[in-house]
């Protein structure tokens, strides 16, 4: 069942400069003059894109609250840097009453967001307009991740809010992929994108709305415009299922294999995190920092001791579970891509054969004594070092089980 109450939306496709000033009188214009349920603005249309070392905290709170008192009803969607550490991409959610950030950029454009001192934001949420309407909020380049979108819809959305400043030149593609997430996830989906310049290029406009059938519901032209329209959100029947199948295939990769898939995968930008242990007992502690390495990078790749290196490393008890047990457990894993075994007592060698673009340890470790460190840094890759979220291992566990059976003794 979904909402049937029609919502009036507003789609600010505006002009965005770095006057702040300019951008904020401009948005308190618009919601003075007209009265909407949601009012809808493109990515960063607070400060447009310039650098954050030039911004101040103390002007995003006051811009906000501006802002805020101009609006009548409603909530006003917006984008801007991060009020609160100015070092993330993020899209604030304003109530005359409230301010709430709704997103933070996860994927950042290559060039582009790191260059005016954005960091990859992983902070997210939903706008609630009632308690069976959900809409979710993709930023700019996100919108070509339908892995973030299909997320959300697993989660009960029933749109979602593509706030941009998508470039003229790759228009086409906005639009394409706009109709594309609504037909493959049989939502709405509500594209805001911001009219005039950054970094040298036109910005193209074009903000759409599409139905969950591909059905186009709005249409703006390249120029500065706002459209009013209404939308229910009410999901339609249809006669096809929406499925989504679960495909397993071997996570465990030759050396040879890993090398020719993930050379495919860099070849398209994407980049490739590795990690190595044991894992010997699976626990918490372990899918957190596999969990936490995997949202560093696009894929995820676990160096994995063979049961001989474990032996020379641990002593002759370990490992408990056997490699064919310890690789099934982590095949489980959705963080874990790949999985690859060394028969070493640490990765260097696999380090240097596969490159990685960022190397994860444990806070545990001293950063000059992660095997291989010093090479990935020494081709400007990343060396991360993860902290904990839990006080666990192995080894705790086994003695938390030695003293069980003393205790029963």
């Amino acid at each position: 069942m979904t909402d049937k109450r029609p919502y009036k939306l507003l789609i600010g496709q505006v002009e965005i400069s770095t006057n702040i000033v300019k951008n904020v009188d401009k948005i308190k214009e618009i919601v003075r003059s007209y009265l909407a349920d949601l009012y809808i603005f493109p990515e960063l249309a607070l400060t447009g894109y310039q650098n954050t070392e030039h911004l101040k905290q103390e002007q995003i709170f006051t811009a906000i609250q501006e802002i805020q008192s101009s609006l009548r009803s409603g909530i006003l969607l917006l984008g801007s840097p991060n009020p609160y550490s100015l070092k993330t991409n993020s899209y604030l959610l304003v109530t005359k009453e409230t301010t709430q950030i709704i997103a933070e950029k996860y994927l950042l454009f290559p060039g582009l967001d790191d260059k005016f001192g954005y960091h990859m934001g992983f902070h997210r949420d939903f706008i609630k307009l009632s308690h069976q309407t959900h809409l979710g909020v993709v930023l700019c380049f996100e919108l070509r991740s339908p892995e973030i979108i299909r997320s959300f819809w697993n989660n009960g959305i029933v749109g979602v809010v593509v706030a941009s400043q998508w470039p003229e030149i790759r228009i086409n593609h906005f639009e394409v992929l706009l109709k594309a997430r609504a037909i493959e996830n049989q939502i709405y989906t509500i594209g805001v994108n911001g009219v005039g310049k950054i970094d040298n290029l036109n910005l193209g406009g074009r903000s759409s709305i599409y139905s969950p059938s591909g059905e186009e519901i709005l249409k703006l032209g390249h120029d500065e415009e706002i459209a009013i329209t209404e939308l229910s959100f009410e999901i339609p029947y249809f006669p096809y299922p929406l499925r989504t199948p679960l495909l397993e295939f071997p996570k465990l990769k030759t050396l040879s294999e890993l090398l020719e898939v993930s050379l495919l995968r860099r070849k398209k930008g994407q980049k490739m995190v590795f990690t190595n242990g044991c894992f010997d007992i699976l626990h918490a502690g372990h899918i957190d920092y596999l969990t936490k390495a995997r949202k560093l990078g696009d894929f995820l790749v676990v160096g994995l001791n063979s049961d001989e290196s474990i032996r020379r490393i641990k002593g002759p008890t370990r490992p408990v579970n056997n490699l064919s047990f310890r690789i099934s457990a982590l095949s489980g894993l959705a963080s874990v891509d790949y999985i690859v075994v060394f028969e070493e007592d640490t990765p260097e060698e696999l380090i240097k054969t596969l490159k990685p673009d960022v190397l994860v340890k444990g806070e545990d470790w001293k950063e000059e004594e992660i095997a291989g460190g010093a090479f990935v840094r020494s081709y400007g890759g990343k060396v991360v070092r993860i902290p904990f979220s839990f006080n666990i291992s192995t080894t705790k566990i086994i003695e938390k089980i030695r003293e069980c059976q003393q205790e029963k003794l």
